[in-house]
């Protein structure tokens, strides 16, 4: 997974970005938001953002992050939950907060296309393991961050099929769970890491150019899933996804109910993985 010192300089000295013009600072009042009771079910909330031309974040409170001033919000399950929105302005953000009351189950909201690819849906046996699609040409890859012309793939780097044996990665299974979007990592005893992490891994050694860590199973964590103009997968606390390259969220390129394909960040900005993963 070595990348040519001039990439990676030229990458560092012409690849700037800049932020979106988004209007004036926010202030407390544009974080406010009203909401209502769906007329379709009561688990079904519809959010409105009291601000204009910002950009907006919800998480609702239920593992789920939405995008835009007006979102619905889907509980299937009874309970409290608190919701946040954060809105971004050219000057910062600002958020708030609202507590709702869910007073009842109801299991058909669960029946959500993502939901059922990536868990089994309701009809299943309420989850899915997944692993790293080994026997896949580019099942591991890396690409330039910002996306190249050439788009999301791995243009730099893919790895070969069964090109990294004995890492710690190919034994390695991730259990998405629908009841409470629970999520388990599963590492056998160690995991494939980048080499600029290495050190924040006690007992790693080099191996294929890269990390072998020793890692505990990471059991009980969650998964939330954003959705928008790009869906992510994020994993909670220290749990994570295939090579670790020190990020947790994982964009959604490709998913079918015995496929994924994923892209994800570096810690240290500049470059964009790949992943390709298979259901058991």
């Amino acid at each position: 997974m070595r990348i040519s010192i001039f990439i990676l300089v030229a990458l560092t000295l012409f690849s700037c970005t800049k932020d979106p013009v988004m209007g004036s600072a926010p202030t407390a009042a544009d974080a406010q938001f009203s909401y209502i009771v769906s007329s379709t079910s009561a688990n079904v909330i519809e959010f409105t953002a009291a601000s204009e031309d910002k950009q907006y974040l919800w998480d609702l409170g239920n593992g789920i992050k939405k995008q835009g001033a007006n979102i619905v919000g889907e509980y299937p399950y009874a309970g409290t939950y608190i919701v946040k929105l954060t809105v971004f302005g050219q000057g910062g953000s600002v958020s708030s907060t609202q507590t709702i009351t869910i007073d009842q189950d109801d299991l058909s909201l669960l029946n959500n296309p993502i939901y059922n690819m990536l868990t089994g849906g309701v009809s299943g046996p309420g989850f899915k393991v997944w692993h790293v699609d080994s026997a896949a040409v580019a099942h591991i890859g890396v690409g330039p961050d910002p996306e190249s012309a050439a788009g999301a793939i791995p243009e730099w780097w893919s790895a070969n099929p069964n090109e990294k044996p004995g890492c710690g990665i190919y034994d390695d299974s991730y259990v998405f769970h629908l009841n409470a979007f629970k999520f388990d990592m599963i590492t056998n005893g160690d995991v494939y890491i980048h080499n600029s992490l290495s050190s924040t891994f006690p007992g790693s050694f080099q191996n294929l150019f890269d990390y072998t860590a020793p890692y505990t199973d990471q059991l009980d964590e969650s998964w939330q899933l954003t959705e928008g103009t790009q869906n992510s997968i994020t994993i909670s606390n220290n749990a994570f996804i295939g090579f670790f390259t020190g990020v947790r969220t994982y964009n959604i390129l490709e998913m079918t109910d015995t496929t994924m394909q994923l892209q994800y960040k570096h810690h240290e900005g500049g470059l964009l993985w790949y992943l390709k993963l298979k259901s058991e």
